[in-house]
């Protein structure tokens, strides 16, 4: 995935702004992850330790499609491909490493993490999506 400088939006050093996008899709996990982010640093943000902390996102769409409460996916993962989309590799790393195969290491003992998200995931992200599935696994 190549962006170039004059189409980036989302970098590293600005991690805020990537959070804020995904939380904004969806009031409740705007809540669950203010106060994970309270219980577990006192709420200072300095000493998040972002591929984890993602991940805990994660953790929040597979309790929500277990429950088949799926209303807000739509809207999460079309902000996650605008993400990666405009993202710096720094940011894109993170998505792809941090959230999506936080999602597949959480979800493969509860759900079919090959399938499951399928009708959510936009092109750029069912790629990078599929292509975690295909380094951990291989392609046969």
């Amino acid at each position: 995935m190549n962006t170039t400088p004059s189409q980036i939006q989302f970098t590293y050093s600005d991690l805020d702004k990537v959070y804020q996008v995904l939380l904004s899709t969806d009031k409740e996990l705007d809540t669950f992850f203010h106060k994970y982010l309270e219980d577990e640093y006192n709420g200072n943000k300095s000493l998040m330790l972002h591929y984890f902390d993602i991940a805990k996102i994660g953790k929040f769409l597979i309790n929500k499609l277990k429950n088949g409460d799926t209303d807000m996916f739509e809207l999460f993962f079309e902000k996650t491909e605008e993400i990666l989309k405009h993202g710096d590799a720094d940011v894109q790393n993170l998505i792809i490493v941090g959230l999506f195969e936080g999602i597949q290491n959480i979800g493969g003992r509860e759900i079919n993490y090959h399938s499951a998200f399928n009708k959510w995931l936009k092109p750029e992200s069912k790629l990078m999506w599929d292509n975690l599935i295909d380094f951990w696994e291989g392609t046969e």
